[in-house]
């Protein structure tokens, strides 16, 4: 059953004169955990965190701020910046929890599509990072970068998806990867059409789900958390949103999927069945066009694979990261790659010095074990990429 609400919605390292680079680890200042998609910026750069909670930025300015939707933003001076930041969750007015008709929310938010969203081509700078993991253990690796000519923010108006969307001109890529398992399986990994299209969809509320309306205290900002009712797909939903309250736009959307428990295994000897999954995207209004972009985004999805050679299922992870540094641009983008294949089956020169300086998303402590060891103790294993 289709339980989401199609909006579709649509720096470097090393040493540079007169700039300063630092680092640091970003932790949520209650439970003590790392932040991901923490924004690390000023007037003129920006970074993001990674899983770790690790940024990097190269900044001539002094001040820097840190921001996360459901967070309070923190600026500080690089005199100040210590190698841990701490950011203090948002508090919720508990005293004005209502039950909410989520008819309604969804209403606000398509009316108010012609005055928060863009609706004519425009360009992107991107960031994507996809990673595949096997039976917890990372396989694949690649990092791209580019321009992206988009034909509209949303699907709204009577737009529809087709084929030319999405046309992307490829700058930098890294690659480095098994191909096939020791069974001989291939895991196919999504296209940019596919990645860029899958991010535009906003799973969200029905009739199927307990929706609450949380405001915050002293804020404009309202939380609104979702969970699916009982189904006959044993599929079980919880997210929230954050919506601007003023103009209803918006401002992070998060869901968990994860398929119900079972005590019962597949006896076939082929099949391939969904886990769990999760979405986290984060947009960003450009304060001089007034409109809203995505600006970070996250997609896991994982299935249980079973072939006929395999003496054991396996579980495979995508792990899907996109960053948008700037959007409402409008260069000429001359498609330089298949935006409808394999990401993986996708080819590109790799730049070395690029990648030892870009900052705009650090690799994580298992990235950097797997670039040193992919290679070593995988006989019988092909492997690919073009770093080697």
């Amino acid at each position: 059953m289709r339980r989401y609400l199609r909006l579709t919605f649509c720096l470097y390292g090393g040493l540079v004169l007169g700039q300063t680079e630092f680092g640091g680890i970003i932790m949520d200042a209650d439970e003590k955990v790392p932040l991901e998609f923490v924004h690390v910026f000023n007037r003129k750069h920006s970074t993001i965190s990674n899983t770790d909670g690790r940024f990097l930025l190269k900044t001539s300015l002094d001040t820097v701020l840190f921001f996360r939707n459901g967070y309070e933003k923190k600026a500080l001076s690089l005199k100040a910046l210590k190698d841990t930041i701490y950011l203090e969750k948002k508090v919720v007015a508990l005293d004005e929890v209502v039950v909410t008709n989520a008819k309604t929310i969804l209403q606000k938010i398509k009316d108010s599509i012609n005055s928060n969203y863009l609706l004519t081509p425009h360009t992107e700078t991107f960031f994507i990072r996809a990673l595949l993991r096997k039976n917890d253990t990372l396989v694949r690796l690649q990092d791209m970068t580019g321009t992206l000519l988009r034909k509209t923010s949303i699907y709204g108006n009577g737009l529809e998806m087709e084929k030319k969307d999405y046309q992307v001109e490829l700058a930098e890529m890294r690659q480095l990867g098994i191909i096939r398992d020791v069974y001989g399986v291939y895991f196919e990994l999504p296209s940019l059409y596919n990645i860029f299209g899958e991010f535009m969809r906003l799973n969200a509320m029905g009739p199927e789900f307990d929706v609450i309306e949380k405001p915050y205290e002293n804020s404009e900002e309202i939380r609104v958390e979702f969970n699916s009712l009982p189904s006959e797909d044993r599929i079980i939903t919880k997210g929230h949103y954050i919506i601007n309250g003023k103009d209803n736009a918006i401002l992070s959307f998060e869901v968990n999927n994860q398929k119900a428990i079972s005590n019962t295994k597949p006896s076939l000897d082929k099949y391939s069945h969904f886990l769990k999954g999760s979405s986290s995207m984060y947009f960003k209004e450009d304060v001089e066009k007034g409109l809203y972009y995505l600006h970070r985004a996250k997609r896991t999805f994982s299935l249980e694979v079973k072939t006929e050679k395999h003496p054991a299922p396996d579980v495979y992870e995508i792990e899907i990261t996109l960053y948008t540094p700037d959007s409402f641009g409008n260069e000429k983008v001359k498609s330089n790659v298949n935006e409808h294949k394999d990401i993986f089956m996708l080819k590109h020169p790799y730049n070395e010095a690029y990648w030892q300086e870009q900052s705009w998303l650090p690799v994580t402590e298992e990235i950097k074990e797997f670039i040193q060891t992919i290679g070593k103790g995988t006989s019988g294993l092909k492997t690919k990429g073009n770093m080697n």
